[in-house]
């Protein structure tokens, strides 16, 4: 079956393209990133402008088209602009476990088969839009979807806590080394 039988998929809009008309109230807003992030100001009222501008959701997968890293969205990232090198991926078919379909994107060899074979351009190589709707995706039951899709989740979250911890023990040691400094 094709990626676009079980799911909408739409490509993130390109920044420099988000209009902003005179006297129209506007926020600040965080952009989608694996890496790092960066702000833009948009309309306030995103859903009120002419303009289609894709906004991170619940159960979304996102694929970057340069770095072909899939990920599921986050409560974290729940609000953010997604822009035009990510491709918004949002599972219509009940059958499939979008946890799953982030690690078969993110992890299966035969997925990352069938990427290469799409892959165009000569210095950086990415995948269109309308090429990555038709990548051809096996998918296991959804008893076995639903296991690995929670061993995932459970993974991604186990990763977060992690680089949580990290960072709360280095605001700890400087913590204690400024006590330790001005109490002599």
């Amino acid at each position: 079956m094709r990626l676009e039988d079980i799911a909408d998929i739409t490509q993130g809009i390109t920044l420099s393209r988000i209009r902003i008309k005179e006297n129209m109230e506007t926020e600040e807003r965080t952009v989608y990133s694996f890496e790092t992030e960066s702000k833009i100001r948009v309309p306030k009222d995103i859903e009120k402008t002419d303009q289609n501008i894709p906004i991170v959701t619940d159960d979304l997968i996102l694929f970057n088209i340069t770095s072909y890293n899939a990920k599921k969205a986050t409560e974290k990232d729940i609000g953010k602009i997604v822009p035009s090198n990510y491709v918004i991926i949002k599972v219509k078919d009940r059958k499939v476990n979008v946890d799953y379909l982030a690690w078969y994107m993110e992890q299966s060899e035969s997925f990352k088969r069938e990427l290469h074979k799409l892959k165009q351009g000569s210095t950086v190589l990415s995948v269109s839009i309308n090429e990555f709707r038709k990548i051809n995706i096996q998918l296991p039951k959804p008893g076995f979807q639903q296991k690995i899709g929670k061993i995932n989740d459970l993974n991604r979250r186990r990763e977060e806590l992690f680089l949580e911890r990290q960072e709360l023990i280095q605001k700890l040691l400087i913590t204690i080394n400024e006590e330790e400094l001005k109490n002599g």
